[in-house]
């Protein structure tokens, strides 16, 4: 793409976009193909991002063992790794939150006790996944039978 890293991850925020969507518009009637808009140009900024990295690799990776810590931590030393990985973040925690709100409405759930399992997501994935599987967990379960 001619960029580096570094200037390549500011397009990584558009993600930002989706968590919006998803807090302050999940009512919202083009909200599924609106949230997707985000992780889709992620995935291809992904793309683009590991297929440079398997042409022009990185020999201290080539050699990492990534069964390892110590080979995780060394394939990460390099910034179109990080970029990777972050990217990947990028596109599969927002499509978490998706999947939190339409199965919220399915479940009419109150979408007030859905926002902080989603800023959770955001910030930390799986505890925002495991907060919103409580969260459903304790409403489908007090409802009367």
């Amino acid at each position: 793409l001619g960029k580096n890293s570094a200037e390549l991850f500011p397009v990584s925020n558009v993600s930002l976009l989706t968590w919006g969507l998803l807090i302050f518009l999940p009512s919202w009637e083009y909200l599924k193909p609106a949230a997707l808009v985000a992780p889709v140009v992620n995935a291809v900024l992904y793309v683009a991002t590991i297929s440079f990295l398997l042409t022009h690799p990185d020999p201290a990776v080539l050699s990492a063992d990534l069964l390892s810590l110590d080979g995780i931590v060394t394939a990460f030393r390099n910034p179109d790794g990080v970029l990777a990985g972050w990217l990947h973040y990028c596109v599969f925690d927002p499509l978490v939150g998706l999947g939190e709100v339409l199965d919220s409405q399915q479940n009419k759930l109150p979408h007030f006790l859905v926002v902080p399992c989603l800023i959770l997501t955001l910030l930390f994935g799986p505890i925002g996944f495991l907060s919103y599987l409580a969260v459903r967990t304790v409403c489908l379960a007090s409802r009367p039978a």
